[in-house]
């Protein structure tokens, strides 16, 4: 059974592989004095994807919810913010905070185990369809170089169709 703070799956962010991967929650906070309206984090999802999920979770519950995506990773700023593959932090209300961490804890006790078999699988299916797409086209575009170098040179083999220079 998957542990409270994972969320569905024991994949860890950046894993590659299907599964939602989430951080750990926010430690607990000392609650003296406030009034508690201020927003804090609850947990850091992979991208746009696992956050809008757990979102939508959250206000089912009646939980309000805000999202704010990271924009410090390499070359986020040419995506102008709207980089869906970011990592988002997903923040409450912070007299919410042990509502949505009891709505997180029963989603990740009602989510069925992870099947270790699908999920080795899944890690090296996408790399080898990778390797084997890219090995493919590269003999296909070498071969077709081949064919019209090889194509180029018979036509000069003939002295009458190759171009000179000669008067």
């Amino acid at each position: 059974m998957a542990a409270p703070g994972s969320l569905l799956s024991d994949s860890k962010a950046g894993d590659g592989g299907f599964g939602t991967g989430f951080e750990d929650p926010a430690p607990p906070e000392d609650r003296t004095g406030g009034g508690g309206s201020g927003w804090v984090s609850l947990i850091r999802a992979r991208n746009d994807i696992d956050a809008h999920l757990v979102v939508g979770r959250l206000e089912q519950a009646g939980i309000e919810t805000a999202m704010m995506k990271e924009r410090g990773m390499p070359g986020a700023w040419l995506q102008g913010g709207s980089d869906p593959w970011a990592p988002v932090t997903i923040l409450v209300r912070k007299i919410q905070l042990e509502d949505a961490r009891l709505v997180l804890a029963e989603v990740a006790f009602e989510a069925p185990d992870a099947d270790p078999q699908t999920l080795a699988a899944s890690r090296w299916r996408g790399p080898v369809v990778w390797w084997v797409a890219a090995i493919g086209l590269g003999l296909l575009f070498t071969g077709l170089g081949l064919l019209q170098a090889a194509n180029d040179m018979e036509e000069c083999a003939r002295p009458d169709a190759c171009e000179t220079s000669e008067p």
